[in-house]
């Protein structure tokens, strides 16, 4: 089939699927260690804890496009739910960049931060004034907290990394190169900010969602056909997120002939990407 005549949807559909085999590639490179690509071995050099940690959340990021492959034929309302399983996708994608591109000392405490937050979620207090509910499951949580986490242990250290997710993004690009860090970058702007609008049920966010893309139509099909506009802008991000993250993994390792791949798939990204609606066919995606 000629991919020049598809619907943009399918055509980002198809190159999410192409990208998703390079992702199983890496995934098959860190566990396996080594693993033969077009003649070229391809052998895993990162440090232990970050090979663990990059590799369960980019896996996990996976898992979530390939949720968001199977969202892509929703139409209409249901097409709301994809904003937060791309936000998950993105995220994951940037910190499984962050930790592969950083030391294995910053993955090493984020190791540590798994059993810390499993303790935490046993032993925490939620709500606000008289409407608060505390869960205590240790009697003598800061004897707890000195000894086994002392390093999670006073104000601002309780979390895995103290970088929020531009400053992540930034030390990729530090790290691993522009190349990587420009690509999570554009992800991050694309959907973050109103995927948690949507997430967190804002006025704003249910406004765009209902509204966005309708250009003064008021009809069941023009509504259905503006959420097919909301799911090409979700593909757009999160293949955006998933090219930053094989760029800093095959490029991190030297990996020539799947960086090589990567590149051409971030090509076909922004050719489709800049193209015009109009210059595709309007069958249905």
């Amino acid at each position: 089939m000629d991919t020049q005549k598809l619907p943009i949807l399918d055509a980002l559909r198809g190159l999410a699927m192409l990208q998703q085999e390079f992702l199983r590639l890496a995934l098959l490179v860190a566990s396996q260690g080594s693993v033969t690509f077009e003649e070229e071995e391809l052998i895993c050099t990162l440090g232990d804890g970050q090979r663990r940690m990059s590799t369960l959340l980019a896996m996990s990021a996976g898992q979530s496009f390939e949720t968001l492959l199977q969202m892509s034929k929703l139409r209409g309302i249901p097409v709301r739910d994809a904003y937060p399983v791309a936000r998950s996708a993105i995220e994951s994608f940037v910190n499984a960049s962050y930790l592969l591109a950083e030391s294995d000392k910053v993955s090493s405490r984020a190791i540590r931060y798994i059993d810390f937050a499993a303790w935490r979620q046993q032993n925490r207090k939620f709500g606000s004034g008289e409407f608060s509910i505390e869960v205590r499951c240790d009697p003598d949580q800061q004897a707890t907290l000195a000894l086994e986490y002392p390093e999670f242990s006073g104000k601002g250290n309780g979390m895995w990394t103290n970088l929020d997710v531009p400053s992540r993004i930034r030390r990729v690009g530090e790290l691993a190169g522009r190349r990587s860090g420009s690509r999570l970058l554009a992800a991050y702007g694309l959907i973050y900010s109103l995927s948690s609008e949507i997430i967190h049920g804002s006025p704003f966010g249910a406004s765009y969602f209902y509204s966005a893309h309708l250009k003064g139509e008021e009809s069941t099909e023009a509504f259905e056909g503006a959420t097919v506009r909301h799911l090409e802008e979700i593909f757009v991000g999160v293949l955006h997120a998933g090219c930053g993250y094989l760029a800093a993994f095959f490029g991190q390792q030297n990996m020539q002939g799947p960086l090589n791949a990567e590149e051409k798939i971030f090509a076909r990204l922004l050719e489709l990407s800049a193209k015009p609606s109009s210059a595709f066919p309007t069958g249905e995606a």
